[in-house]
């Protein structure tokens, strides 16, 4: 299971969110609110270029002018989180709701910080709050987290049920299509199967994908069910050089 470990991973969520620093209201003209926004609007530029320190002081000054302003406790805690700090982690994403518990956007970071710890009932709790919201802008991203996190609890059907739900809201995650593509292979659906595989092959042509074990496996078992005995030669042959000890054991099973 892919985890939320790098630091672009973990600012993911919180750098699409962000206004532009540069060209930002001057804070000497604005109320506290806008300072504190334009203050971790800086924090997060400077946690974008691995400079944590600044980014801690401007987040400190932001939440000196608003103490109520959950976007900085929950960018801190992403900073805390890049730094190992797990504890403090957790404290700040846990204020960020405090502040402001209906948002979504904060529920989704703490679970992908819980999924991230592996403390995944957990986080799958964080996640389902955080789809309820149809008007949340990254929604499509919050139910692939929430698939995943089910995919991790072996809860498949509600895996599958947040993957596809992902993908109608216009969400490509190369795991969702993997996982709706192996399943609807399972259910039988093999033509419908293999437009999802074709969909992620899409993705890795564009580099915005690469291949797993996982995706060749199921390359090679979609090439079966269409018998098409080339493309099973070929996705043997990738499993093969990329990850030998997983073509070993597939190889094993297969017999």
């Amino acid at each position: 299971m892919h985890k939320f470990k790098s630091v672009a991973a973990l600012l993911a969520v919180l750098l699409l969110l962000t206004g532009c620093a540069i060209g930002a209201k001057d804070p000497n003209k604005v109320d506290s609110s806008e300072k504190a926004k334009s203050f971790t609007d800086v924090a997060i530029a400077h946690l974008k270029n691995r400079d944590n320190v600044s980014a801690r002081n401007w987040l400190q000054k932001a939440l000196k002018y608003d103490d109520k302003y959950a976007r900085a406790y929950s960018v801190l805690a992403t900073v805390f989180q890049s730094e190992k700090e797990f504890e403090l982690a957790e404290q700040y994403f846990k204020k960020s709701i405090a502040v402001d518990p209906d948002a979504s956007m904060f529920h989704n970071n703490y679970g992908a910080f819980l999924f991230a710890r592996e403390r995944y009932a957990e986080a799958c709790v964080e996640l389902e709050f955080a789809t309820k919201d149809p008007f949340y802008n990254r929604r499509a991203n919050a139910l692939n987290n929430l698939g995943r996190c089910y995919a991790a609890l072996k809860q498949k059907s509600k895996a599958g049920k947040a993957f596809q739900r992902s993908v109608n809201l216009g969400g490509r995650s190369s795991f969702a299509l993997l996982n709706i593509s192996n399943s609807l292979l399972e259910a039988g659906e093999t033509f419908k199967s293999n437009a999802k595989y074709q969909e992620f092959l899409e993705l890795v042509t564009q580099n915005q994908a690469h291949h797993t074990a996982e995706s060749l496996i199921l390359g090679v078992n979609l090439a079966r069910a269409n018998g098409d005995l080339s493309e099973v030669v070929t996705y043997s042959i990738l499993l093969e050089n990329l990850f030998p000890k997983k073509y070993k054991k597939f190889k094993e099973s297969a017999q």
